[in-house]
């Protein structure tokens, strides 16, 4: 797990002017809805949005650019503190919680050093799941707790530790790609559903994801994707690179309903408060947990089988 110079990766700097450019017409885009008036923009939903990725954006950079161990602290510290805020929030007993925080390091440690092993660890996760109510005598709430654990696992840990894997399969600037496309395709789904949003996807999900929101979803990864040309490995065809943005925009607001789904039952709104104005982490991370195992599997064929 060596650290990187991130001058020396010949996608650094073409993926940092992408990024900024992106934040330049996200700016532009603030301002516009908020009639010229950056203070009062910034306030609002999409400036809180804006102000979130401004967050997050370096640091994801970092992590993949930097990489080593610089890298698997902040995976990690993401890791903890998203497990944390699904556990706070659904009222996940202890113990299962426990279960959640051990698995996170085995699967990142997995990932690094066993990746074929990877595709093995939800069927025991799910054993491992079994033997808390055997072991503890605990079977209050069972289903309900089991079902917490186990969804936990899947929809947290294992989705988006594909993070891990990527890194082995594309280059780093493909991977901010994918970064930057969930990112753009959430801002613009919220831009384009405050705009046009008429028809609900799921009312009793999310009474204000609309289906022209996904409209925006697919025009942000599209957009991304498009800047990003430069990253893409040469066995890559527009329809592929087409394809992979259709299936980004997808599984972006695939992953936010399914959080918004999560939320509905526990009765909240916001998975927590770390991000300023905004919530939690996993409120804007959301998206990554089926947009990311998507985008690994597709590129993974397209690389195996595409030429």
């Amino acid at each position: 797990m060596t650290i990187q110079n991130p001058l020396t990766d010949p996608e650094f700097i073409p993926s940092l002017r992408v990024i900024a450019l992106l934040f330049g017409m996200g700016l532009l885009l603030v301002l516009f809805f908020a009639r010229k008036d950056l203070k009062a923009g910034l306030r609002g939903e999409l400036g809180q949005r804006y102000l979130s990725w401004m967050i997050i954006a370096p640091v994801f950079m970092l992590a993949t650019f930097v990489g080593g161990i610089v890298g698997a602290v902040i995976l990690l510290f993401f890791f903890f503190r998203a497990a944390y805020e699904y556990v706070t929030v659904l009222e996940v007993e202890k113990s299962y919680g426990f279960y959640l925080y051990a698995l996170i390091p085995v699967t990142f440690v997995v990932a690094t050093f066993f990746p074929d092993y990877y595709f093995t660890l939800p069927a025991g996760a799910i054993l491992l799941l079994t033997l808390i109510p055997i072991l503890t005598g605990r079977v209050e709430n069972l289903n309900l707790q089991l079902s917490y654990a186990g969804r936990g696992y899947l929809y947290l840990v294992w989705s988006i530790g594909h993070l891990v894997l990527l890194k082995d399969l594309v280059n780093n600037g493909m991977i901010v790609m994918i970064g930057a496309g969930i990112a753009l395709s959430d801002v613009m789904q919220y831009t384009i559903g405050k705009l046009l949003g008429k028809h609900i996807i799921s009312p009793n999900v999310n009474p204000r994801k609309a289906w022209e929101g996904l409209i925006g979803d697919f025009a942000g990864a599209g957009l991304v994707v498009l800047l990003f040309d430069f990253a893409f490995p040469p066995e890559f065809v527009w329809t592929h690179k087409l394809s992979l943005a259709f299936i980004i925009g997808l599984g972006s607001a695939w992953g936010d309903l399914l959080s918004s789904m999560a939320k509905r039952v526990a009765g909240t709104k916001d998975w927590g408060n770390i991000l300023p104005g905004h919530g939690g982490l996993l409120d804007r991370a959301n998206s990554m947990v089926v947009a990311l195992p998507l985008s690994y599997y597709f590129i993974r064929f397209v690389l195996q089988f595409g030429g």
